[in-house]
C-alpha cells in the first residue's frame, strides 16, 4: 500500500500552503470578515493558478484532476475562509454537477467560466424547517409554463448566495410519485432573475454569507434544467461522496491550523519559569491533536482515492466527513485551552478556527445523520430515518 502523495500532489500542497502564508495571512481574513465578502484578488489568483478548474476536464480549460487533488487544496485553503471565497460551492456543486450531468451547451458555457473565476455557484437545497430531511420537507416547486418553467418556494442556509452568479436549485416537478426521491429536478437559476430575493442570515460562523432565498414566480427557460427532468435527487447523490470528502478536508484544515497555532504558542509562551510546551499536560494535548489529525487525513485520503478509482465509497466518505469534523472541533477546543484567556480573544485565530470547524459537524450533513448512514452501510443495520 502507498500512503505517499505523488510528486505532483506534494507540489500542489506546498504551493497551496505557501499561497495561504503569503497572500492570505490573518489580517486579510479579518478584513474579509469585516467587509462581509471574499477577496476578489485572491479568487482571481486561484483561477490563474488553475485551482478553480482542478477537477474540470482539460477540454474546458481545467487540469483534469481528481477528488484527491481537490481534497488537498481544500485542506490548505480552508484556514483562509472566508477570504478565499466560495470554493466549496463553486467547485464541488457547480463544476462537478455540470461536468457530470450538463448537456454539451451547458458544459461549453459554464465550465470555462468557472475555471477562469468568472462564475460563482451556490447550492440552494435546504427547505425551511427541513434541515437534513430534504425530501420530507420539499415544498419548492417548478411547474411547466409553455416551453419553460415557473419556480416558487423558499430555501434556507444557501451559502454564498449573495456573491453567486447562479443558484443550483432543487425543486419538485412531479407531485404524484412512487418514491419521494422521484420527481425532483435541478435548475440553474441566474441570481438576478426577477422573483429571486436573498436575505442574509446572521450566524456565529465566519463564512462569507449564509442566506434565505425566496423564489416567487421565477420564470426559467427549458434549458435551465440540469440533467434529466425528475432525476435531480439521484444526480445529487452522485456528488454526495465528493461533498462529504471535501467537507472532511475543510474541517481537517481548520483543525490543522489550530494545532499549528497552539504548537507555536506552546513553544513561545512561558509560565513558572519554562515554556508551557515543557508541561506534560500541554504535551498530551498536542500529542492527541497530532495523532487524531493524522488519522483523519488518512480517512479523507482513503475515501478520495476510492472515489477517484470509481469504487464504492459511500461509507468511507461519510466516515471521513464525520470523523474529521469531530477531530477538528476537538483540536480547536484544545488549542483555545492551550492559549488560555487569549484563546477567547480575536487577537489570535484559534477561536475563528473553532467556529469554522463547528460548522462541519452540522453541514452539509449533520454528524448524527452520518452515524445513521454508517450504521446502515457498514454495520448493515436497518435504516433508522
Amino acid at each position: 500500500m502507498h500512503f505517499d502523495l505523488t510528486p505532483e500532489q506534494q507540489a500542489l500542497r506546498h504551493a497551496a500552503r505557501e499561497f495561504m502564508r503569503r497572500e492570505c495571512p490573518p489580517e486579510v481574513t479579518r478584513q474579509a470578515i469585516a467587509e462581509g465578502r471574499h477577496s476578489d484578488k485572491l479568487w482571481r489568483r486561484m483561477a490563474e493558478l488553475g485551482w478553480l478548474g482542478v477537477a474540470i476536464d482539460e477540454r474546458y480549460g481545467g487540469s483534469g484532476g481528481d477528488i484527491l487533488d481537490m481534497a488537498i487544496l481544500m485542506e490548505e485553503l480552508s484556514r483562509g475562509e472566508p477570504a478565499i471565497g466560495p470554493y466549496f460551492n463553486t467547485v464541488c456543486f457547480g463544476g462537478k454537477s455540470i461536468g457530470f450531468f450538463g448537456n454539451p451547451a451547458q458544459k461549453e458555457f459554464f465550465l470555462p467560466r468557472i475555471t477562469r473565476g468568472d462564475c460563482v455557484f451556490a447550492l440552494s437545497i435546504t427547505e425551511p424547517g427541513g434541515g437534513t430531511d430534504v425530501l420530507g420537507a420539499m415544498q419548492t416547486r417548478a411547474e411547466r409554463n409553455g416551453d419553460g418553467w415557473v419556480l416558487n418556494g423558499a430555501k434556507m442556509f444557501t451559502s454564498a448566495a449573495q456573491q453567486a452568479d447562479y443558484l443550483l436549485v432543487v425543486a419538485r416537478t412531479e407531485r404524484r410519485v412512487a418514491k419521494p426521491a422521484q420527481g425532483i429536478t435541478l435548475f440553474i437559476v441566474p441570481k438576478g432573475s426577477p422573483g429571486v430575493t436573498i436575505r442574509k442570515i446572521d450566524t456565529i460562523v465566519p463564512i462569507e454569507d449564509t442566506n434565505a432565498v425566496f423564489y416567487d414566480g421565477v420564470r426559467l427557460p427549458a434549458d435551465a434544467v440540469l440533467g434529466e427532468e425528475g432525476r435531480g435527487f439521484y444526480q445529487l447523490l452522485a456528488t454526495l461522496n465528493n461533498e462529504r470528502i471535501l467537507g472532511g478536508a475543510a474541517a481537517l484544515g481548520c483543525g490543522v491550523a489550530a494545532y499549528e497555532a497552539a504548537l507555536e504558542y506552546a513553544r513561545q509562551r512561558t509560565a513558572f519559569g519554562k515554556i508551557i510546551g515543557q508541561l506534560q499536560a500541554i504535551q498530551h494535548y498536542l500529542a492527541d491533536m497530532a495523532t487524531e489529525l493524522d488519522a483523519a487525513r488518512l480517512m479523507v485520503h482513503r475515501a478520495a482515492w476510492l472515489q477517484s478509482q470509481g469504487r464504492e465509497c459511500g461509507a468511507e466518505a461519510t466516515m471521513a466527513k464525520m470523523y474529521a469534523a469531530d477531530v477538528a472541533v476537538r483540536a480547536c477546543d484544545r488549542a483555545i485551552q492551550i492559549h488560555g484567556g487569549m484563546g477567547l480573544t480575536n487577537e489570535v485565530e484559534v477561536s475563528r478556527y473553532w467556529r469554522l470547524a463547528r460548522l462541519w459537524q452540522i453541514g452539509p450533513i449533520t454528524n448524527e445523520q452520518c452515524r445513521n448512514i454508517i450504521a446502515q452501510l457498514r454495520c448493515e443495520l436497518p435504516r433508522s430515518y
